[in-house]
């Protein structure tokens, strides 16, 4: 066979829980990878399975378990998109795949590696994600990444390459805010009691996105390199779910973060947005500075009515980034195709979830929270 006609390798992916995220994720792997291939989803819902025999191309296999489908050898990597209780179990058992229950070593020709791309944040619990950068660090021939949608985005990209070609000057504030779309159906008090808190959930992407832009991960520009924060504060307030009082969270907040390399970050979080989803980061520089996705515009189509003019904003997230997801898919398996380093590994998801927790303790108290040397957050 001549290079001509060989069939070009696809990586074989399967995801891990088809509920909301799940979907998009299945769509875009089937639909929009030329470097991937589909092959098995699993849930535990029966019409999220439903979903995907219509949805899905026929020959995707549907499991009701995530463990059966670990079983199955044809799969190569997993995206894992199931509840967030779930994410760093079933990415550590993802990573041991082809270890035997008694913990013995089979054959290397025998072992299905498994590549990971794990939805955020990888746990509520910092030590069980602890427990994931551990377990990814034990095996550098796979490729485990966290599905920080924003690193994708063409936007945050630009501003990336401006700042890496020094356009900015010295960046030193990034002030960050991220409005989601106030839900009136009240589903969403229902998916609160479990989401970690706002800080958590809504703010994890922004706070990514300042260590990434801000480059505070740097050794060069710290001394010492396992200490990146020096302190957090944070406040906020319930406008329209008094309801999250009683779980120690609430539908507005401010978080301020004060790095080691000499830079700030401000971030402003809410549920409560009624225009649709408003997601806006300033980048100030000693030189110039940027500022990313000032108007949320869905389209650039002007509407003139009865009401006015007008132009109509993304409803929700996922219209926002839709471009990021497929883009951060391909990313994936271009990763395990070429052998590079993924962008996105478990020890940056662990870093912004430290913050996050300490942002969401610092809201609980009142009090600013302090980094140790030890670069972990001092909960008084």
């Amino acid at each position: 066979m001549t290079a001509q006609t060989q069939t070009k390798r696809r990586v074989k992916v399967a995801v891990l829980g088809v509920g909301l995220m799940g979907k998009h994720h299945a769509r875009n792997i089937a639909y929009f990878d030329p470097n991937a291939e589909l092959v098995a989803v699993s849930d535990i819902k029966p019409e999220a399975l439903e979903w995907a025999r219509a949805e899905l191309p026929p020959t995707v296999k549907t499991y009701s378990s995530s463990e059966e489908l670990l079983a199955n050898p044809e799969v190569e990597a997993v995206l894992i998109a199931t509840e967030t209780a779930k994410h760093a179990d079933l990415a550590i058992k993802s990573i041991r795949a082809g270890k035997a229950s008694t913990g013995t070593q089979l054959p290397s020709s025998l072992v299905p590696l498994r590549h990971s791309l794990i939805e955020k944040p990888i746990s509520l619990d910092a030590d069980e994600s602890k427990r994931v950068v551990a377990e990814a660090k034990l095996h550098p021939e796979l490729k485990v990444m966290v599905a920080f949608s924003r690193r994708f985005d063409e936007s945050y990209n630009e501003a990336a390459a401006r700042i890496k070609a020094g356009k900015l000057g010295t960046p030193y504030l990034i002030k960050s805010c991220t409005n989601d779309k106030y839900d009136s159906t009240g589903r969403f008090l229902a998916y609160s009691k479990h989401s970690g808190g706002i800080f958590i959930d809504c703010g994890i992407h922004d706070i990514d996105i300042g260590r990434w832009l801000l480059d505070v991960g740097n050794p060069a520009k710290l001394k010492n390199p396992t200490k990146q924060v020096t302190r957090v504060f944070a406040t906020g307030l319930n406008t329209v779910y008094p309801e999250l009082e009683a779980q120690g969270d609430c539908d507005n907040a401010i978080g301020v973060i004060e790095f080691e390399n000499g830079t700030k970050f401000n971030i402003h979080l809410s549920r409560t947005s009624m225009h649709g989803h408003d997601v806006i980061c300033e980048v100030f520089g000693t030189e110039s500075k940027l500022v990313i996705n000032e108007n949320p515009n869905i389209s650039r189509v002007e509407i003139r009515d009865a009401h006015g003019v007008r132009m109509e904003s993304h409803p929700s997230f996922y219209e926002r980034f839709k471009g990021a997801f497929v883009t951060e898919i391909q990313t994936f398996s271009k990763c395990i195709l070429d052998d590079i380093a993924v962008p996105t590994p478990p020890q940056d998801a662990l870093e912004a979830a430290q913050i996050a927790m300490a942002l969401t303790h610092s809201f609980r108290t009142g009090m600013p929270v302090f980094f140790g040397d030890d670069g972990q957050p001092i909960f008084a």
